[in-house]
């Protein structure tokens, strides 16, 4: 991937190069971590799977309060309990232990899934600003990978996040109506 943008890049910079070209030409930059993280749709989003896993979370903090009650219980009572008694204990507290873990990974990894859903949507909503920005301003090349410098006057970060802005409050306007 790294190859192609590098390739990518200097085809356009070859390109730019040329004589009487360069002179028309429109470029801008995108920081889409920036975008990713600012915009209003990534923090609806965020607080939508934290409302959605909200059960989940309070219940492995309940199995984990339980947990704790049970190995604090054993420690005071391992003294006046038989053998059998111990081991069967001990085995409980093992059994609570793993099915708390399993459902940690569980709960972790379709919080992952969910994750990565609403981080795919929020790609395309990103990728169709940085579409209307571009024909809407005239932009010939719109850049926004494998970036390592660029000027503040190419940058147009802030027109894209002022856009998705824009775009989130005409949906929670239309949403009211």
């Amino acid at each position: 991937m790294h190859n192609f943008v590098k390739l990518t890049l200097a085809a356009c910079v070859l390109a730019f190069s040329t004589t009487g070209f360069s002179a028309g030409v429109k470029l801008g930059v995108v920081n889409v971590a920036l975008l990713l993280e600012k915009a209003p749709q990534a923090k609806s989003a965020t607080a939508a799977l934290e409302k959605e896993f909200s059960p989940q979370q309070t219940e492995l903090k309940n199995l984990a309060a339980k947990l704790e009650k049970e190995q604090s219980n054993y420690q005071k009572n391992r003294a006046a309990m038989s053998d059998s008694k111990k081991v069967l204990k001990e085995r409980e507290i093992t059994n609570l232990t793993r099915d708390i873990q399993r459902r940690r990974n569980d709960v972790q990894e379709l919080l992952n899934l969910r994750r990565n859903e609403e981080l795919a949507k929020l790609q395309n909503v990103v990728n169709e600003a940085i579409k209307s920005i571009g024909k809407k301003k005239d932009f010939d090349l719109i850049l926004y990978e494998g970036i390592a410098y660029t000027n503040d006057r190419v940058d147009i970060t802030q027109e894209v996040l002022k856009h998705l802005k824009t775009l989130s409050s005409k949906q929670r306007t239309e949403f009211n109506k």
